[in-house]
């Protein structure tokens, strides 16, 4: 029977646990809160509370932070929640515990209980040897001494009395050594055993959530009856003790101490005195040893142990009556809060909504939990208010919990409580003598007569949960709140608790004032800078100065930051100066005037009085900022436009050359309308910064703040504006999400979409699919005959292309039957733009697509197209979505691949371009530049080789023998065809050497080596153009290479700009070169005869023959999107197939 019943309890705790979410902390899920995962530890957790602290600035701030709010969130509720239900399942063996005595082995691996054991005994044989001496010895010598001097009894009496005294401690000290002898009668704690029990229900509340079951109890550390025993005595032994002190003063004082003249008598004072210090001694073990099993057991502070066990016997159906019901619901509704059992928080909730205690007269929760009040200026009664509880553990689904039965997330009420216990009455005593572990939170007074009551925001900052701390605010928890009490020094807002920068950032962003003075002429006459500098958290400091934070300066300044309009008025009118900078003449640590602290809190009425009361505007404080700098960076509209109204500068730089404008870019979430006004007033978008060439919109993207960048690129900001590293706007951020929105809104695109109209459906979802993915994408949506009638939307197609980082085409079956889209993929092969490619259809690649498109770029979407249907000349496709997104993805993967590699090669251009004009800059040269054109990036790398072996003063006499080379003469103009020009002749097979300037030569060296190198080169060409002709080195080279018989070819280049539009249109067609003076006419005409002949031959025999464009002899098939077909369905025989 045992066997079994312990079979089936180990058989319902492993269901049991399979079906629970594990839970960590405090009930909160471990994979979904890992902030949580720092709680572990007690180590972690009460370090985490005295990071950046030191002692002297621990107890600086003290006075703003009571203990119960400052002590770490203790996690082992949680934890042995989870540990417990789930014990049974672990592997290892747990050693046994002896039934009554633990065996030496056990002693000998212990901290205390050796220390405590023999220091109790030595002490015990002391007090027992004194107490034998004194029944047997001592009564009988005070006799005869009494007989022998008479006028001394009285005296030698009172020091044998004190004596005796000490001696007859031996009792409590027994009792106080026993606990760490081993027996298990005396033992500290109880040893629970998993028990599993049902959860009790009533009638009324047996239809819960779906989803409860029964749960394991949690085992409690409870202390034993004769541990509380021994806890009660040493507190008297410590008050006995005390009085001790008193006796001994009179024995002292009175010259009783030397009335005995035996030395017996003296030997019996000195063991007492050896007894009384010994008890101390006994007593600091036992408190030791005490704290150190408490904390192995996973309670850290006095309130995690518990003796009390009311709450757990209580039973919802034995309290009728409605205020002892709300009273035991409010029990154990704090426990469970505190213990992170969510489950039985929702029983208990749902039986308190089943029986109807939210009605108007119970007022459950809400007036249940209202805030208390502080009665006679120092007395509270805490509600033990469980949101008070999870947000100062952290609990987010606990809140989550509460809110959703309409608890008050910002209500008042008193965390701190004074607990009546033994073990905090021992300790209330004990720590005179036993000191607390480091920077323990403990050591505050948590006294009676102080009543002080705060918000669950208060809580949670105090703790440092950033997330509770943002789930708080997001629901609207007010950051400015000030918490209540009967000592001012505890009257401040969240702000003032802040000790870690996320915290104080979080409140800033929701509104906090980092102005606030809580209580200006008492205790608190400090800004939470002031206070962060006193705790030595430089950290919080830098992020309050970052949001404007400053000390306390004057009454004037206060009334200005809090948009008291009747004080600052009352301080005008008394002659105080406008631009005051700080009390009696002196000047303050930042320099700010009450127009800068006005600004800073957004106090609009405030800031026009000043205006009008001729306050300076381009005041500028200890930084460099005016007060417009201020409002400009946090996002201030209203007081700007007062600011530029009054002539305030917005192109005023600050210590760090930051205008108003580059303040607001460096702003979280700044307004267009923000950045309108400054550049309706003269602010220049477009300033860089002398040290490093940003603008205002390098430094929003950089922050990656999205607002402020959309708002900056809107109101004019350049994106293609570099600084002096070379790099764009875009060049600043990693984030695809911000670069996408960047690119949406100034209408570059990533992707250009060439398709056949009738195919618009599939265009559409695959645009759709891609900005998902942000990735910009851009689509004609023109008829073609719209095209075809219009040349502004050939230019944009051609524009599109050009700029496009990747053409994607949709490879379809009328796809190469349109003349539209193969001129855009000539123009896309033409400019550089890679071509990737999209099949639906299974299409062939014919000799038209060739030219464009190799297999392998195409990725096959007809496994997740299931059926296509054709209307008026629509095509329409059914998907199945999964094989859609499987195919999608291989398309994004190298759509990004691409759109990476140019933006990663663009931007080492603009870096090396930006590198030669510094290096032209400081050799004092002056000279055109080709950033940001197309031609430079093609083949750059290969073309640098080109020109380094075309070094004068490293000749190639191998190459020079060995390939045909020709010599490339351009006077130093044109510099990006020639690169291109260069380029191609050596992928050609061509070694090219082109003339150019080398650094520290002179020039007559230059043409002594070009000379040399004509001689060498049996082909010389030279480009003619409008610019060479005009430069006597290209004549000069010219006629020496006539006069030295070389073979010249002569490359003419047509400077003329024909337009996108037209160069749309003429793509795919061949051009025919012909010179105005006549020059070269025949050959010319020649060639342009040759070509309209054989056209007009092509025509009459395609008429004749009937003959098509692309016959099948004459394509290539797309093998990868014909999927489904027979091997005897294909006929390879007259397929050419391209690897």
């Amino acid at each position: 029977m045992v066997g079994d019943s312990v079979a089936a309890s180990s058989e319902v705790v492993g269901s049991t646990s399979q079906r629970r979410q594990p839970f960590i902390g405090h009930g909160a899920p471990r994979e979904d809160f890992d902030s949580q995962r720092t709680l572990r530890s007690p180590l972690l957790a009460s370090a985490s509370h005295a990071t950046a602290r030191s002692r002297a600035s621990s107890s600086a701030s003290q006075p703003h932070i009571n203990s119960s709010a400052r002590s770490p969130p203790s996690p082992f509720w949680g934890l042995r929640y989870r540990q417990y239900t789930n014990i049974r399942e672990l592997r290892g063996k747990i050693a046994r515990v002896p039934r009554f005595w633990l065996w030496p082995r056990f002693l000998n691996n212990s901290f205390f209980a050796r220390r405590l054991m023999l220091s109790g005994l030595l002490l015990s044989i002391v007090l027992a040897w004194g107490v034998t001496v004194y029944n047997i010895k001592i009564t009988v010598w005070l006799v005869e001494f009494k007989a022998r001097k008479p006028e001394a009894y009285d005296q030698c009496r009172m020091v044998v009395v004190f004596s005796g005294l000490i001696y007859h401690m031996l009792p409590i000290a027994v009792l106080l050594l026993l606990p760490g002898s081993g027996l298990r009668t005396f033992e500290p704690f109880k040893r629970d055993e998993l028990e599993l029990q049902p959860v009790r229900t009533d009638d009324s509340d047996a239809e819960l959530e779906e989803g409860e079951r029964r749960s394991a109890s949690v085992p409690k550390i409870k202390r034993r009856l004769v541990f509380q025993l021994c806890e009660l005595l040493a507190v008297i032994a410590l008050v006995y003790d005390a009085g001790l002190v008193i006796y001994f003063l009179r024995v002292l004082f009175t010259g009783a101490a030397y009335a005995c003249d035996s030395y017996e008598m003296h030997l019996f004072t000195l063991g007492g005195a050896v007894g009384y210090f010994g008890l101390f001694v006994v007593l600091y073990y036992f408190a030791r040893y005490r704290e150190h099993i408490k904390m192995q057991l996973g309670a850290f502070t006095e309130g995690d142990q518990t003796g009390d066990v009311r709450h757990h016997g209580i039973n919802f159906s034995q309290d009728p009556k409605s205020d002892k019901m709300i009273a035991v619901i409010r029990t154990r509704l704090y426990y469970a809060t505190r213990r992170g059992d969510l489950q039985e928080m929702r029983k208990i909730l749902d039986f308190a909504t089943a029986r109807g205690l939210a009605n108007s007269e119970c007022g459950f929760p809400r007036k249940v939990y209202a805030a208390p009040k502080i009665r006679f200026k120092f007395f509270a009664k805490s509600r033990r208010n469980p949101v008070h509880v999870a947000a100062y553990h952290g609990n987010v689904p606990a809140l989550e919990l509460l809110e959703e039965f309409g608890f008050d997330m910002m209500t008042l009420d008193k965390y701190n409580r004074v607990q009546f216990s033994t073990g905090s009455l021992f300790w209330y005593f004990a720590r005179i003598f036993v000191k607390r572990p480091s920077n323990s939170v403990e050591d505050a007074d948590v006294s009676i007569f102080t009543a002080t009551l705060i918000t669950p925001l208060h809580c949670a900052v105090s703790t440092g949960q950033i997330d509770t701390v943002r789930w708080l605010l997001e629901r609207g928890a007010p950051p400015g709140t000030l918490a209540r009490s009967s000592c001012r020094s505890n009257r401040v807002p969240p702000l003032f608790l802040a000790e870690h920068a996320e915290i104080a950032r979080e409140l800033l962003v929701r509104g906090a004032d980092p102005l606030v003075i809580p209580d200006p002429g008492f205790m608190n006459t400090m800004t939470p800078l002031q206070l962060a500098y006193v705790r030595g958290n430089y950290a919080v400091a830098q992020e309050l100065e970052e949001w404007g934070g400053d000390v306390a300066l004057t009454p004037f300044h206060l009334a200005a930051a809090r948009n008291d309009v009747f004080a600052v008025r009352k301080y005008l009118s008394r002659k105080t100066d406008v631009d005051c900078l700080g009390e009696m003449g002196y000047v303050g640590l930042n320099r700010r005037t009450p127009l800068h602290w006005a600004a800073i809190s957004g106090s609009i009425e405030a800031v026009d009085t000043l205006l009008r009361a001729g306050a300076d505007p381009n005041f500028q404080d200890a930084r460099g900022r005016s007060p417009l700098h201020w409002a400009a960076k946090l996002n201030k509209l209203e007081v700007v436009r007062s600011l530029l109204a009054a002539k305030a500068d917005p192109n005023l730089e600050d210590g760090e050359f930051m205008t108003p404008l580059m303040c607001a870019a460096s702003a979280l979430d700044a307004s267009a309308e923000l950045f309108s006004e400054l550049t309706a007033a003269g602010g220049d978008i477009r300033y860089q910064l002398p040290t490093t060439g940003d603008t205002a919109l390098h430094l929003a993207v950089r922050r990656e703040n999205e607002a402020s960048a959309l708002a900056a690129l809107a109101s004019g900001g350049d994106l293609m504006r570099m600084n002096h590293e070379g790099l764009r706007p875009l060049d600043c951020t990693a984030s695809t999400r911000l670069l996408f929105e960047l690119k949406r809104a100034a209408g570059q695109r990533d992707v250009m979409i060439s398709y056949t109209h009738s195919h618009l459906g599939f265009a559409r979802k695959l645009r759709q699919t891609l900005e998902e993915a942000n990735v910009t994408t851009w689509l004609d949506l023109m008829d073609p005959s719209g095209i075809g009638g219009g040349a502004v939307w050939r230019e944009e197609i051609a524009r599109g292309i050009t700029n496009a980082s990747v053409v994607l085409c949709i490879l379809t079956e009328d796809y190469a039957s349109s003349e539209w889209c193969l001129k855009e993929l000539a123009l896309a092969k033409q400019v550089g733009t890679p071509i990737l490619a999209v099949s639906t259809e299974g299409a062939v690649v014919d000799e038209n697509l060739q030219v464009y498109l190799y297999t392998r770029q195409i990725i096959p979407f007809e496994p997740a197209i299931m059926d296509i249907r054709h209307d008026e000349g629509r095509t329409e496709y059914e998907y199945d979505e999964s094989r859609y997104r499987s195919q999608f993805h291989l398309l994004l993967d190298g759509v990004r691949d691409e759109v990476e590699k140019r933006r990663y090669f663009s931007k080492q251009k603009n870096v090396a371009s930006s590198r030669n004009l510094d290096v032209d800059d400081m050799n004092g040269r002056t000279g055109s530049s080709t950033r940001g054109t197309m031609l430079q990036t093609l083949g750059i790398a290969r073309l640098s080789q080109v020109l380094e072996m075309n070094s004068p003063t490293r000749p190639s006499t191998s190459i020079l023998q060995e390939r045909w080379v020709v010599f490339l003469s351009h006077g130093d103009k044109h510099p990006a065809f020639v690169e291109q020009l260069a380029s191609q002749l050596e992928d050609a097979g061509v070694a090219c050497y082109s003339d150019r300037s080398i650094s520290g030569q002179d020039f007559s060296t230059r043409i002594r080596v070009a000379q040399e190198t004509i001689v060498r080169c049996p082909c010389f060409v030279v480009l003619i153009s409008r610019q060479t002709m005009s430069s006597e080195l290209v004549r000069d080279q010219l006629a020496f290479a006539e006069d030295k018989g070389r073979f010249i070819f002569p490359v003419v280049l047509n400077d003329l700009e024909l337009g996108l539009d037209k160069r749309y249109s003429l793509v795919r067609n061949q051009l025919f070169h012909f010179m105005a003076n006549g020059m070269n006419f025949k050959a010319s005409f020649t060639r342009l005869v040759g070509a309209l002949s054989d056209q007009c031959n092509s025509e009459e025999h395609e008429e004749s023959s009937g003959a098509v464009t692309g016959s099948e002899d004459d394509q290539t098939r797309n093998l990868d999107s014909l999927e489904g077909l027979e091997d005897n369905q294909l006929d390879f025989s007259s397929t050419r197939i391209r690897m």
